[in-house]
């Protein structure tokens, strides 16, 4: 994939002000990829005001990111004159139809639209210029080679951000999108010097006491159909109120039900309220990134690993998930 690095960076000249931006339920690649491009930006255009912009507050677990402290809220912003909102709008590590309503607010303020992503498939918004490749394993990836291309430095901050991407995407590097030259960067990062294990733990492993309970109480719920190639389990909001569990608690949960023997999909459905919900995906061959695409038009993520959100009675959006499912399914076995 040939990026044009230069002329992406050098779209922003005629801006005083960069907003970076995510869509919501920000995950440890859409923040790293965050706090390392306003690291980037703050050293390249030191004359612009640099901001990352989001509908919520960057997740607790990733407060030890240096940058992490500067996240501002959209609902914040937008209480200020437009004029004062940023001029340059950077969507990263998704598409902006799931940025928030704050959030569009602003990007459509902008005068200038631009995304890096890795995602291969879009909603179909359309952006003034972009840094998009799909066969990166995260969007992290991406800000690494253009560090390298541009020639760079690359500190610690940056390198651990960028990490942090990286072993979320490729799931501590255990994910089939695991490359010999991801390996490399990841050691190339790792000689800056930021302690790596705390890093791993802190952004994929620790969980809360509510978090444990709250695991406890979805996998006693879980069903496994399909003559056992598919998992999946309803998290309500009854469960987060018997964990006194957060959303951030809701981290992992869908790994377990993918590690059961024979499951080809893996689905967790979260009710964010009443009759709408937030649906996860995870596969091991069967294209979900289709899958979830199908279900609304706004879905989508990676082959092996998406979402979408729906609207129904809980007994209707099963349905449809476990329709779509058998059919993505039985399309592999087909191949």
């Amino acid at each position: 994939m040939n990026l044009d690095f230069s002329g992406f960076l050098k779209a922003f000249a005629p801006y005083r002000s960069i907003g970076i931006t995510a869509p919501a339920s920000a995950d440890g690649d859409s923040v790293g990829t965050q706090c390392a491009l306003k690291e980037i930006f703050e050293g390249l255009f030191p004359q612009k005001k640099i901001r990352i912009i989001n509908e919520e507050t960057c997740p607790k677990r990733y407060a030890f990111l240096t940058q992490a402290k500067f996240f501002e809220t959209s609902r914040e912003i937008v209480k200020s004159p437009a004029s004062e909102w940023p001029e340059v709008m950077i969507c990263v590590d998704g598409s902006t139809s799931r940025i928030g309503n704050d959030t569009t607010k602003i990007w459509k303020n902008a005068k200038l639209a631009a995304q890096v992503d890795h995602h291969a498939i879009s909603d179909g918004a359309k952006y003034d210029i972009a840094l998009c490749d799909p066969t990166a394993a995260a969007t992290t990836e991406i800000v690494y080679r253009l560090l390298q291309n541009q020639k760079i430095k690359l500190t610690r901050d940056i390198a651990q951000s960028i990490y942090v991407g990286l072993v979320f995407d490729t799931g501590l590097f255990k994910h089939s999108n695991t490359s010999p030259e991801i390996m490399r960067i990841g050691a190339a990062l790792l000689e800056t010097g930021f302690n790596h294990t705390v890093t791993a733990e802190r952004a994929l492993l620790m969980r809360t006491p509510s978090a444990f309970a709250l695991l406890k109480d979805v996998l006693s719920h879980v069903t496994i159909d399909l003559d056992g190639k598919f998992s999946w389990v309803v998290l309500d909001q009854g469960m987060l109120t018997r964990a006194k569990a957060g959303d951030e608690d809701r981290d992992g949960i869908i790994e377990n039900l993918f590690l059961i023997e024979g499951v080809r999909v893996a689905c967790l459905l979260f009710e964010t309220q009443k009759d709408l919900w937030k649906i996860s995906f995870r596969s091991r061959g069967p294209n979900v990134a289709a899958l979830a695409q199908r279900l609304n038009p706004h879905g989508g993520g990676h082959k092996l690993a998406s979402g979408c959100t729906l609207e129904g009675t809980r007994s209707d959006v099963v349905a449809k998930c476990q329709a779509e499912v058998k059919l993505v399914i039985d399309e592999d076995i087909t191949k």
